[in-house]
């Protein structure tokens, strides 16, 4: 996960007492007068721990890994009890992980710089409005009646259509591009190559077995703190909006087609497809690689487990899929056992 004599090293640089006052953490092991002279100038795992490092434990089966560290000081749960000595400094702190990942947002921020300004050469076009505090990287293409917010940073490469809206503090990374009439909505992020506002997959076969393309007019919409995946594509609808709702969170590599509605604080993993006019609801999970087909419904709160093919609809949700076609998981695992024993039965069939 870390490589620390490489791409995580950096030249930030924390007071162990910063970080005991930054989470509220309480002094384990050692010193308080010890502990305050010591930094940590780089985050590791416990595994790859090294002099100057700060790591942290928060699930039993890394115990082992614990007590072997070479890490300076590690942050662990408040309820966390030592059971022999050990080097490290311990500081304890309500939640490891989230204290973690905010010194790891530090230390991202911190390697893309402040990005201001217009780079050269890049185009905006007319009737642009532009808020304030807007970075535009060299090569960056903005069409005609575009509305982008504040604090919007559009990194080299990337595309922007026309008459597309853009809200403050959202961030599209180097070669993402927006079709016209999308709708990005505020603090949302859009990694590089992503495609939002695509084509759909549409077409009329005629009698001589040819294809004539159904043209997607609508747009797409995304609202408040949706992230896009690297390499995303997005279509447009054919007519009306494909939705992304509120704090959805999509993976890499994952289609979704035209007219699609996905509800608010869902997470889609890599390699997902959803097929057009599909609906899905809030507080779902979709594992990787799963296929959906198009125009069915799937509730709230629905977990999809890696692969299913889901080929109907589930609009009660809260309920959990596996297999192909995909069916309730407790049954697919019933089933499978008796998958796994039928060469048994067949063996003594034919013995007897």
């Amino acid at each position: 996960m870390f490589d620390n004599q490489n791409s995580y090293h950096h030249t930030m640089k924390w007071s162990l007492q910063t970080i005991l006052q930054r989470f509220q953490g309480t002094l384990l092991n050692g010193s308080y007068e010890t502990m305050c002279a010591q930094y940590v100038d780089h985050l590791c795992t416990l595994e790859e721990g090294n002099v100057g490092g700060l790591s942290f434990f928060y699930q039993p089966k890394y115990l082992k890994q614990l007590y072997q560290t070479k890490a300076s000081a590690i942050l662990v749960p408040k309820n966390f009890t030592l059971i022999q000595p050990i080097e490290p400094i311990l500081i304890s702190v309500a939640h490891p992980y989230n204290c973690f990942i905010s010194l790891m947002e530090e230390v991202s921020h911190q390697r893309r710089g402040v990005r201001s300004g217009v780079e050269s050469p890049s185009y905006i076009g007319q009737e642009v409005s532009v808020g304030v505090n807007l970075y535009r990287g060299a090569f960056s293409y903005i069409g005609n009646h575009v509305v982008i917010g504040d604090n919007v940073k559009i990194y080299p490469h990337v595309y922007v259509g026309n008459h597309v809206t853009i809200g403050d503090n959202s961030i599209l990374y180097s070669g993402s591009k927006l079709g016209d009439h999308t709708v990005i909505g505020q603090r949302c992020v859009i990694h590089a190559g992503a495609i939002i506002g695509s084509q759909g997959f549409g077409f009329i076969t005629h009698q001589d077995h040819s294809y004539q393309r159904i043209p997607s007019i609508g747009s797409v919409v995304l609202e408040n703190d949706v992230e896009i995946g690297t390499n995303t594509t997005i279509d447009a609808a054919t007519i009306g909006k494909t939705h992304i709702g509120t704090g959805t969170k999509i993976d890499n590599l994952v289609h979704i087609a035209h007219n699609v509605e996905i509800g608010k604080h869902t997470g889609i993993a890599a390699q997902v497809g959803i097929a057009g006019s599909t609906k899905v609801g809030s507080y779902c999970r979709l594992g990787g690689q799963v296929g959906i087909a198009g125009h069915i419904q799937l509730g709230d709160g629905l977990t999809a487990l890696g692969k299913a093919g889901i080929t109907r609809s589930f609009k009660e949700g809260y309920v959990t899929l596996s297999g192909t076609p995909a069916f309730e998981n407790r049954k697919f695992l019933a089933c499978y056992a008796w998958f796994k024993k039928l060469g048994q039965e067949m063996k003594k069939k034919k013995e007897t």
